[in-house]
């Protein structure tokens, strides 16, 4: 490649970083820190930090934004870098020829060499904006997620998880300020603060550090992306203990994390006093509603899914008709990109393929919060549901049971935001929305007193009893007060795009609790 031109030192991170557009940033989780934001960090960081011996640590250094601002601010500090990019690293050393940068990977031991050293009795700043990805490329590999996973000792309750590079890179820190003093300030996406699936992270790092403050960044201060982000800090430095302090918005706050989901920011009274109404009125959503699916994800919508039912069936029978060989003509007749040639290829393996009129159902593509209530017309199309054309399979589909048949299903987010609701109502329809479930209006019997899992051990829907109202005992009750189960599904849509719960509650818990749903006495 090209030698990099290097910058004046005071030219933005983005800036420096676009000398490599070969670089797939989206795919690494690497949006570069803009300026002002790096040297906001700094001050907050070091204001927990008096003079002395100081190690400024910057993992996933970049093009060296953090570790250029540590040098104006503390030039007399030890800076160290770590890079996964060489190319990268390089420009960062240039950047900053007083810092110490080393080529590696923070989350597969490549710290070791660096913090190794660290000269004795310095303090350590931990900063920086680690990659961000939803899904890391880590879960792929089992020894190093299980080494990381070793740094937190608690459960990892269902719903939570360890998945964004994020959260590795959190856990490394706070394990290093375990045993030394020093301060750590991260910049994340905001579902640090409150998203369920990380409660757990939020209760081993309260556990091992403290935490002095959170700023809330908003969507936006990274360029090409709306993700929200945030800044927190903490320490493992002696003192007296204080409430952390809450920014948002220039506004500032102290709160105190509490159990069970360890939220890190305040809890406004009317969200509070509206949550523990409900649950003293009512049930969980997911206790009044018992049966309820993730949206069908085909993971192939160019082959399986169309606006049209007709030129749907007949791309699927000239496929079923192509030899592997003809795939590559077929994809071009179809528009279906070559990158996807694989797909239909993995397709081909297995017995012939059978296209049959029953499989093509009404499809919506809902949109969650802009589709709240109801689904525009825009939104329907048709997919061709058949397990065997679901790449890495359906695990919505349970044995003979098919939860997509029935002409009513209840959409609703569950501890997701923006929470939203609304209501199919068309024999055998579909929806992809990835981040809501479907509850059909009627479930079998055992499956709905026993569990999902008993649809895997029987041969015939018949076997799972007769159909009945996929609603608890007071949800029933409730029912027959309104005049029926559908009533309640539509008063479920109704009280979830309210005001109260959409105004009030969702932004505080939406993405830590499941709403409870008050239920009027009979």
């Amino acid at each position: 490649m090209p030698r990099a031109r290097l910058a004046p030192l005071e030219l933005d991170e983005e800036a420096l970083v676009h000398q490599f557009p070969e670089i797939d940033r989206r795919a690494l989780g690497a949006f570069y820190t803009p300026a002002p934001l790096v040297e906001r960090t700094l001050r907050l960081a070091l204001t927990h930090l008096q003079d002395g011996p100081l190690t400024v640590v910057d993992p996933a250094c970049g093009a060296g934004a953090f570790l250029a601002a540590a040098a104006r601010m503390r030039p007399e500090a030890h800076l160290c870098g770590l890079e996964l990019l060489p190319e990268v690293a390089r420009l960062c050393q240039a950047r900053v020829p007083s810092a110490e940068v080393h080529v590696g990977d923070a989350l597969r031991g490549g710290l070791a060499p660096l913090l190794a050293r660290i000269p004795s009795g310095h303090r350590e700043l931990w900063v920086g904006n680690p990659p961000y990805n939803g899904t890391s490329a880590l879960l792929k590999d089992r020894a190093a997620w299980a080494r990381l996973r070793s740094l937190m000792p608690l459960a990892l309750p269902r719903g939570t998880s360890l998945r964004d590079d994020f959260a590795f890179f959190l856990l490394l820190a706070a394990h290093r300020l375990s045993t030394r003093p020093g301060v750590l300030a991260f910049i994340t996406p905001s579902s640090l603060l409150d998203a369920f699936l990380y409660a757990p992270l939020r209760q081993a790092l309260l556990g091992t550090l403290r935490l002095h403050a959170v700023v809330d960044l908003g969507s936006g201060a990274f360029s090409g992306t709306q993700v929200r982000t945030c800044i927190t800090v903490w320490s493992s430095l002696p003192g007296r203990a204080r409430p952390p302090s809450f920014e948002r918005e220039g506004k500032h706050l102290s709160f105190t994390p509490e159990a069970p989901e360890w939220r890190l920011a305040p809890t406004p009274g009317e969200a509070a006093t509206l949550d523990s109404r409900w649950r003293a009125q009512g049930e969980p959503l997911t206790t009044l509603v018992p049966v309820s699916f993730p949206g069908l994800k085909t993971r192939f919508d160019e082959l399986l899914v169309d606006e049209d039912p007709q030129r749907l069936i007949e791309r699927l029978r000239h496929f079923a008709r192509t030899p592997p060989r003809g795939l590559p003509a077929f994809a071009r007749a179809h528009g279906i990109p070559s990158t996807l040639l694989p797909k239909l290829q993995a397709l081909k393996h297995g017995p012939p393929l059978r296209v049959e009129l029953s499989q093509v159902r009404p499809f919506f593509r809902y949109a969650g919060a802009r589709h709240r209530g109801s689904l525009p017309p825009e939104a329907r199309a048709y997919c061709y549901l058949d397990r065997r054309l679901i790449p890495r399979g359906d695990h919505r589909l349970r044995g003979p049971y098919d939860p997509h048949l029935g002409a009513v299903k209840l959409l609703f987010n569950v501890r997701e935001l923006p929470l939203s609701a609304a209501l199919l109502e068309e024999e055998g329809c579909v929806h992809d929305h990835r981040h809501a479930r479907f509850a059909p209006l009627l479930v079998p019997q055992r499956i709905r007193e026993e569990g999902l899992s008993v649809a895997r051990n029987v041969r015939s829907v018949e076997e799972l009893g007769p159909l009945v109202p996929n609603l608890s005992p007071r949800g029933l009750a409730w029912a027959e007060h309104l005049g029926g189960p559908l009533h309640v599904f539509h008063e479920l849509v109704r009280f979830l795009n309210g005001p109260e719960v959409q105004e009030h509650w969702a932004p505080v818990f939406g993405a830590s609790r499941v709403v409870s749903v008050p239920i009027p006495p009979r």
